[in-house]
């Protein structure tokens, strides 16, 4: 009888097990460097032919990193220039990944500084942390993308803003489940920017917290799938559903709004919305720091509030509120005309 020891390390179940690692590492380890190749080839494709298109984009140093389980592209830092000198935007490094594993769901992480040059004027802008995520689908759509970012400063001539946390969240609006054949139709957008302050010649925006929530009707077949411009569906009659439009002060001050609204082909908002207020001296002095026209139309909000407000829940705050009618930009509160007509949208 042959004795254990003389067994051949690969006729023991642990050296066939091993000798199948060891293949498919060596398996999966040349496949990553092919598929990067391949990659890295396609992606040269594209930047040329954007390049042709009058369009130069320069990803410096460009490498393909992620090995093992994930796959994206590496910048040093990124130069997009027009031409004809239409545009140009320069950041600093920029950094991709997708899982393998799923490869429709891509996270791109990018460094400043920022510089733009549109219309002739010069835009700075940096950050500490600016990450967008997106998760695309075979149809060319996506079921989510979102963009966050904190303590972004910005510059455009005299003008300076500031965000110390930010975040940009889009996705389809969701289906019902009896409705499982059909593709989505609206968009959902949601906005959330902390302690928002702005910089303007004569004019100091207290910090504030913005927020919104809302569904662009027909708005995912009109921009995601037909790609049609934001000002041209804007321009056709938009409908929106806003759930929550909200501003916060740091002494819990706050102004919302709720509602559906509408916009002409004239840029007029027509509609029906919930007005909220909480603490209106407090919105009031905000918002007479911006323009002291808008004290007279918080003190007028404020009074109906106080007369005749319901509580009512915007986002996650239940504060009293009226409801106020929109016609062609004409705001009313009951039979009270709300001062000037609200300007066209464009």
């Amino acid at each position: 009888m042959a004795n254990n020891s003389d067994r051949s390390f690969f006729r023991h179940p642990m050296g066939r097990l091993g000798l199948f690692m060891a293949a498919l590492f060596a398996l999966w380890f040349g496949g990553w460097f092919v598929f990067a190749s391949f990659a890295d080839g396609k992606i040269a494709e594209v930047l040329q032919s954007v390049k042709d298109r009058g369009i130069n984009i320069d990803c410096k140093n460009r490498e393909i990193r992620g090995f093992p389980f994930r796959i994206g592209v590496h910048c040093d830092d990124l130069d997009v220039a027009h031409k004809r000198d239409v545009f140009r935007i320069k950041t600093g490094e920029v950094r991709t990944a997708a899982q393998l594993y799923a490869p429709g769901e891509l996270i791109a992480e990018v460094d400043g500084p920022f510089q733009s040059w549109p219309n002739g004027r010069e835009l700075n802008a940096n950050w500490s942390i600016m990450r967008l995520f997106l998760d695309a689908n075979f149809s060319g759509g996506f079921d989510l993308a979102s963009l966050t970012f904190s303590d972004l400063t910005s510059t455009l001539s005299r003008f300076n803003f500031g965000v110390a946390k930010g975040a940009v969240h889009f996705r389809p609006t969701p289906l019902p489940q009896d409705a499982s054949d059909q593709s989505p139709v609206s968009l959902d957008g949601a906005v959330s920017l902390s302690d928002l302050s702005a910089q303007l010649p004569n004019l100091n925006v207290p910090p504030a917290t913005f927020e919104a929530d809302g569904t662009l009707m027909d708005g995912y077949q009109d921009l995601v799938e037909r790609r049609r411009p934001l000002r041209s569906v804007i321009r056709d009659g938009a409908k929106f559903e806003i759930r929550n439009l909200a501003l916060s002060l740091p002494d819990g001050g706050r102004l919302a709004f709720a509602g559906p609204l509408e916009v002409d082909s004239d840029g007029l908002l027509t509609g029906k919305i919930r007005v909220g207020v909480a603490k209106p001296e407090s919105v009031s002095n905000w918002a007479g720091a911006i323009d002291p026209r808008l004290t007279q139309y918080v003190a007028l909000i404020a009074q109906g509030v106080a007369g005749m407000g319901q509580p009512a829940q915007f986002g996650s705050a239940e504060i009293p509120s009226i409801v106020i009618t929109l016609d062609r930009g004409q705001a009313r509160m009951g039979f009270i005309q709300l001062g000037d007509p609200i300007p066209p949208l464009f």
